[in-house]
């Protein structure tokens, strides 16, 4: 579609669309009191992406935040990084490279083309419902925190605690402003992808994140999580623990219980992922494990 083209469809599509440009924070948590049924939209690429006529069809009310500075902020402490939900993923890798860890560096280098991860916000990769998008096993096992605001209040919800059966966990009159990632040392982090880009609504999805720290040859944390753009992710802190303190190079005998025991959890608890991507996720697993550094 052409520039032209498109500013028609956006034109004709949001004929019948009422949309407000609130100027501060202030204004957008008012405005989403009054309003609790308009769209937040920042980058608007999944909105786009789900449009399957020629003219854009838009909710009754949308919500523009490109001018709200609080949502694209990006702070620091030596502990953590505070990243605004509209700031735009090009940017956060621009300005996180040397900083944020790399296997989220990976996570969003992994999202789309250039062009889209120009315009799409880790805020609007977060908030999709219904999807298990491919930052979230990321953000499940670097343990980070999203802040909720409302008019008078705010709250900070862990990310594993932040979605029911696929769905974000958000009050009405609430919105996404913040994402907190903790900046630890972790001496081995692995992120893979099989299959298309979860934006593409292609089922047969699979995203694996992986980190480990070790010292003097010994696993001291241990932290995996599996994703499936139809599934909800897989995280078991027991499982994570069963390697917790055994020294590496990991004996074949430990590594073979622990991959056997990993593929029983995986059937009981995620009976939709298929045997392939069970099978996919259980080899990456046992790479990751095979290539741990002792120190």
């Amino acid at each position: 579609m052409e520039a032209a083209d498109f500013v028609r469809a956006w034109e004709a599509g949001a004929a019948e669309t009422t949309v407000f440009f609130p100027q501060n924070l202030n204004d957008l948590l008012t405005l989403r009191k009054q309003r609790p049924d308009a769209l937040p939209v920042a980058g608007g690429t999944w909105l786009l992406h789900n449009q399957s006529s020629r003219f854009l069809k838009l909710p009754n009310a949308v919500i523009d935040l490109h001018l709200i500075e609080d949502l694209r902020r990006i702070g620091r402490t030596e502990s953590r990084i505070d990243i605004g939900a509209a700031v735009p993923i090009n940017r956060i890798l621009s300005a996180g490279k040397n900083i944020l860890p790399r296997i989220l560096l990976e996570t969003l280098g992994a999202i789309a083309t250039p062009a889209i991860r120009s315009l799409a916000t880790l805020g609007g990769n977060i908030c999709i419902q219904g999807r298990t998008m491919s930052t979230h096993p990321t953000l499940h096992i670097l343990d980070a925190r999203l802040e909720f605001r409302r008019a008078g209040g705010s709250r900070w919800v862990p990310v594993t605690h932040s979605r029911t059966d696929g769905r974000l966990c958000i009050e009405p009159g609430e919105i996404l402003t913040r994402i907190r990632i903790p900046l630890e040392n972790w001496n081995a982090q692995y992120f893979h992808r099989i299959g298309s880009n979860p934006i593409s609504g292609f089922e047969d999805v699979l995203v694996f994140s992986a980190m480990a720290r070790t010292s003097r040859a010994i696993i001291t944390d241990l932290r995996f999580a599996i994703g499936s753009n139809h599934l909800n992710i897989y995280r078991n802190r027991d499982m994570e623990t069963l390697l917790v303190g055994r020294k590496i190079p990991l004996s074949r005998r430990d590594t073979t219980n622990f991959l056997q025991t990993l593929e029983e959890n995986l059937k009981e608890r995620q009976p939709g992922l298929s045997e392939f991507m069970r099978e996919r996720s259980l080899s990456l697993i046992g790479r990751l494990l095979s290539n741990l550094p002792p120190d």
